[in-house]
């Protein structure tokens, strides 16, 4: 359950804040942090001693060997004492904005408080939403927990025991709402599902340990 460090403070806001919300996001962002331009192959100073935020504007950010951030998405520098080899460069001319994560938080949720998609069946169409807050906290293992979490508490019905059943979702309506790529999220509902605390089929989306799925999507 537990992920790497190198991705349990990623946040892809490409992928989270999509559409005409996305500039004006990123103009807030702007005025609320503390803005800095990095060339080529430059190391990134980062305050690894505060709870900050770094939000990719422009270029791209390469961190360790594996990862490239573009723009729209965010990390956060781990501790010292976690990764003390820690490094993030630059990758051609890059633009970040540094923030506190409240204030991401509260920045992000004010222009986009919520992802909706159209779920139910062919006869029953109807928006689902989710809030968006909650998974801007939590890590891309959690955060497919989340959304599932939220599903279940806003529109899913009692079932046996401690089970909910939610309307029923594919892996892109459900990888969209989480703000996920398709394969992060079918390798995300696959451990929820060997884990034993979903089931999927075309009729429902049932939540098969609620308590569970709670202490997952808190991680």
């Amino acid at each position: 359950m537990a992920e790497s460090q190198s991705t349990s403070n990623l946040w892809h806001f490409r992928q989270l804040i999509t559409g005409p919300q996305a500039r004006a996001t990123f103009d807030r962002l702007r005025e609320r942090g503390r803005v800095e331009r990095w060339g080529h192959a430059a190391r990134i100073h980062l305050d690894r001693e505060h709870d900050e935020r770094v939000v990719v504007l422009e270029g791209q950010v390469i961190l360790g060997s594996e990862t490239t951030l573009a723009r729209g998405d965010a990390f956060a520098p781990p501790s010292d004492e976690v990764a003390p080899d820690f490094e993030a460069l630059a990758h051609q001319e890059t633009t970040i904005v540094i923030m506190e994560q409240e204030a991401l938080r509260e920045s992000v949720e004010l222009l986009l408080p919520e992802r909706m998609v159209q779920g139910g069946s062919i006869f029953q169409r109807r928006e689902l939403s989710v809030p968006l807050a909650p998974l801007l906290r939590t890590s891309t293992g959690a955060r497919q927990a989340q959304t599932i979490l939220e599903l279940a508490e806003r529109y899913g019905e009692p079932g046996p025991g401690n089970q909910r059943v939610a309307p029923p979702l594919s892996s892109a309506q459900l990888a969209s709402l989480a703000g996920l790529d398709r394969e992060r999220a079918r390798q995300a509902l696959a451990l929820l599902e060997r884990a034993g605390l979903i089931r999927r089929d075309r009729r429902a989306l049932r939540i098969l340990d609620l308590d569970g799925l709670r202490r997952f999507a808190l991680g």
